[in-house]
C-alpha cells in the first residue's frame, strides 16, 4: 500500500532553553555531583590536613621548650625543671630571675646570649619575660634583641591570673602585636612562685597557614578545572547520547501534523534509542493505516451520500424517499398523519427546449432551493427525476389545513420569476396531495392517489394543487398535456 503523501509549510518548534533540555539537566546533575563529592572530599581533606598542621605544630612547641629548658640549664647550672608524665619539661624551678645582674657575672651570658643560643637551635625567636607586678609580665630580652624602644609585650587569653601564668602552655599567642604558635616554660621557685615566663616561638600565624591557604587556593583552581572538564566532557557524552531526541521529537510532531512521508531515523540502533524510533515509526504506520481508512470511509460515505441524493439538487432521491415514506407509514401504527406531495414543475420542457439544459439545470436548482425554505425540519421533499418532485408532510393538527397552507406556499412560490443570463423565466407548477392514512396506508396507494390527485390539477388548467378524492381516474389526455 502505498504512503500517502501529507507535506505542508509549518513553522520549526520553539528550541528550549539550554537547562530544560536532556542535556543540559544531565550535565548540571553531574557537576551537582562533582561539585558535591569534590567539597566533601576537599573538606575532609582540609580538616585532615588541619589537624594534621596543628598536631605538628604542637610537637614542634613542645620539642622548642625541651630545647630551651635544656640550653638554660647548661647556662645556669643551679636551676631545675619540672616535668610531666611524659617527660615533657613544663616548670624551670630557680631560687632567682633568670638573667638578672647576679646571673650575669655567675655565667659571663647575657640574657640575650642564652637566648640566641637557644634560638640557633630552634631557628625562631625566644623570648624571656619576667614578673613586673602579680598580673604584668614585661620583657626582659629576646634572641633578635628587639630594639628597647618597641619592647614586647606578652597577650595569651589563657593568662589572665597568675595561677594561670605559672602552668606551661603551648598555642596561639600575641606577642609584640603579632601573633606566634608558642610554648612557654614558667620560671617559678621551688614553692611556686612565678618569677618569669620563656617562650618560644615555632614561627608567625600567617607563616603557619600559608601551607592552608595555599591548599585552599589550589583546590579551588583545581575545582574549577574538574567542573569546567566535567562540563565539557559530559556535554559531548551527552550529546552524542541525546542527538537523537531532538530528531525523534521532530518526527513525533510531524506524525501529529499527518506529515508521514519520511520514515523515522534511527531504527537500526540496538538500544532503547532504537527501540524508541521503532515504536515512532510503528504510530507513523498506525496513522497511515487511519487515514487510508479515513479515505476509504469518506469515500463509502460519498458513495452512499450519491446513492441516496441527487447529484444537481443535492435534494433525496427516490431511493431515500422511499425509505422515508416506509418508515412513515410504520409510524401510523402509533397514529401519526402525513401527507405525501407529488409535484411537477408547468411547462419544463420549453424551458429546457429554447434556453438549454444549463437553464433548466439551474431552474431546478432554484425551484429545490425555494421548496426547502417552506418546509419545516420534519418534512422532507426529494427530487424523483427530471421536474418531478415528492414532499412527505409531518402533519401536527390538521392534514388538509396544513396540506393547503404548504401547497398554496409552493405554488406562490414557484410562481415568482427566475432570472438565467438577464433573462426571465416564468413557470408554475402543479401539486397532487394525499393523506396518510385516510387516503392509504402503504407506499403504493399513497403514491398513486397523489400522482392522480397531480394529474386532476393538470386537468383542471395548471399552476394549483389537488387534493386526492375516491374516485379519480386517470385521463390519457391529461397525459398528453403534460
Amino acid at each position: 500500500m502505498p504512503e500517502p503523501q501529507h507535506r505542508s509549510a509549518s513553522l520549526p518548534a520553539a528550541k528550549l532553553p539550554w537547562h530544560h533540555t536532556l542535556v543540559g539537566k544531565v550535565v548540571m546533575f553531574m557537576l551537582m555531583g562533582v561539585l558535591f563529592a569534590y567539597l566533601t572530599g576537599a573538606l575532609s581533606g582540609f580538616f585532615m590536613v588541619e589537624r594534621g598542621a596543628r598536631e605538628q605544630w604542637l610537637r614542634e612547641a613542645q620539642v622548642n621548650a625541651q630545647i630551651v629548658s635544656a640550653t638554660i640549664r647548661r647556662i645556669y647550672t643551679s636551676v631545675a625543671v619540672k616535668t610531666d608524665g611524659t617527660g615533657q619539661v613544663t616548670h624551670i624551678i630557680s631560687q632567682r630571675p633568670i638573667g638578672d645582674e647576679e646571673s650575669v657575672l655567675e655565667t659571663g651570658f647575657s640574657p640575650i646570649d642564652v637566648l640566641a643560643l637557644a634560638s640557633a637551635q630552634t631557628r625562631n625567636n625566644v623570648w624571656l619575660f619576667s614578673k613586673a607586678s602579680e598580673e604584668i609580665l614585661t620583657v626582659v630580652a629576646d634572641a633578635l634583641n628587639t630594639p628597647s624602644d618597641s619592647p614586647a609585650s606578652l597577650t595569651v587569653d589563657t593568662w589572665q591570673t597568675k595561677a594561670a601564668a605559672a602552668d606551661f602552655y603551648v598555642g596561639f599567642a600575641s606577642i609584640g602585636g603579632e601573633e606566634h604558635f608558642i610554648s612557654s616554660l614558667p620560671i617559678v621557685t621551688p614553692d611556686g612562685q612565678l618569677l618569669g615566663v620563656l617562650v618560644a616561638t615555632i614561627g608567625q600565624k600567617e607563616g603557619l597557614y600559608q601551607m592552608r591557604d595555599d591548599l585552599i587556593s589550589k583546590a579551588f583552581v583545581a575545582l574549577l578545572v574538574v567542573l569546567v572538564a566535567t562540563a565539557l566532557l559530559v556535554t559531548i557524552l551527552m550529546r552524542q547520547l541525546f542527538t537523537p531526541v531532538p530528531v525523534l521529537i521532530k518526527s513525533l510532531t510531524e506524525i501529529a501534523k499527518n506529515q508521514t512521508a519520511d520514515s523515522t531515523p534511527y531504527t537500526d540502533r540496538n538500544d532503547e534509542i532504537g527501540r524508541m524510533a521503532k515504536a515512532i515509526d510503528a504510530l507513523r504506520k498506525k496513522v497511515i493505516e487511519r487515514e487510508h481508512l479515513l479515505e476509504v470511509k469518506d469515500e463509502a460515505l460519498r458513495f452512499q451520500h450519491l446513492a441516496h441524493h441527487d447529484e444537481l439538487t443535492k435534494l433525496p432521491n427516490r431511493v431515500q424517499l422511499n425509505n422515508a415514506l416506509t418508515t412513515a407509514v410504520h409510524s401510523l401504527l402509533q397514529g401519526d398523519v402525513f401527507n405525501v406531495m407529488l409535484f411537477d414543475l408547468d411547462h419544463f420542457k420549453a424551458v429546457n427546449d429554447s434556453l438549454g439544459h444549463a437553464a433548466g439545470d439551474a431552474l431546478l436548482v432554484e425551484v429545490s432551493q425555494r421548496v426547502q425554505a417552506l418546509l419545516t425540519h420534519n418534512d422532507l421533499v426529494a427530487r424523483l427525476g427530471g421536474d418531478e418532485f415528492a414532499i412527505i408532510q409531518r402533519v401536527v393538527r390538521s392534514a388538509t389545513s396544513e396540506a393547503k397552507v404548504l401547497a398554496e406556499a409552493i405554488v406562490s412560490t414557484l410562481r415568482e420569476p427566475y432570472q438565467f443570463d438577464s433573462q426571465e423565466i416564468n413557470i408554475g407548477v402543479s401539486v397532487g396531495i394525499a393523506t396518510a392514512p385516510a387516503d392509504g396506508s402503504n407506499s403504493h396507494d399513497l403514491l398513486r392517489h397523489a400522482d392522480l390527485a397531480l394529474y386532476a390539477a393538470k386537468a383542471k388548467g395548471r399552476d394549483r394543487y389537488m387534493l386526492y378524492e375516491s374516485g379519480m381516474t386517470m385521463d390519457s389526455g391529461i397525459i398528453e398535456q403534460r
